[in-house]
């Protein structure tokens, strides 16, 4: 499969990418929503979003913050920085005081349960894509991504992000830089 061409993230949902506005559950006011792939999403959250409801989704959700800040959990992640938060990891007090735009994946059914004793299936992480060291081989951050900074051939086509342009293409061509790789379910 060749690369399809390079789209510029921050710029979709200005250039018309088809999205909808939904209510995030348990949250205040509703966010826009734009599916990329099967399981990737650009999410716009208005500045003043919140979530006061506590609760666990039954799927592990990977996250990029491309413009602004989004708190989950008292963990705040800014422009450039990936998280990972696994099912089952208790949220609360999230919110997007100043607004952001979020590149966001679950692992399987992001069906919200209320609650407030939570047991998550492994641990939140905050990684800064553009710093963080990449061992040889590639930096693992979920179980279908990794960071990865050496050109390579995959053997199936993955959503190729590259840092800081933020640039999006399904591919089967890595290319040289710092590109985070995501394989589908």
């Amino acid at each position: 499969m060749a690369a399809q061409a390079l789209t510029a993230l921050i710029d979709l949902l200005d250039a018309g990418l088809p999205g909808r506005d939904v209510r995030v559950p348990g949250g205040g006011g509703q966010v826009r929503m734009s599916r990329l792939t099967g399981s990737a999403w650009l999410v716009r959250y208005p500045p003043g979003w919140s979530r006061a409801q506590r609760g666990h989704y039954l799927a592990g959700e990977e996250l990029v913050v491309l413009d602004g800040e989004l708190t989950v959990s008292g963990v705040t992640y800014l422009p450039g920085q990936h998280g990972w938060i696994p099912a089952g990891a208790l949220r609360h007090g999230c919110s997007a005081p100043r607004g952001a735009l979020v590149l966001a994946a679950f692992t399987g059914d992001p069906s919200w349960v209320s609650s407030d004793s939570d047991v998550p299936d492994g641990p939140t992480q905050r990684t800064p894509l553009d710093t963080v060291v990449i061992p040889e081989g590639g930096l693992p951050l979920t179980p279908r991504s990794a960071l990865l900074d050496a050109p390579v051939t995959l053997d199936q086509p993955a959503e190729v992000v590259t840092v800081p342009t933020w640039t999006w293409q399904l591919s089967t061509l890595v290319p040289e830089g710092r590109v985070l790789v995501r394989w589908p379910a």
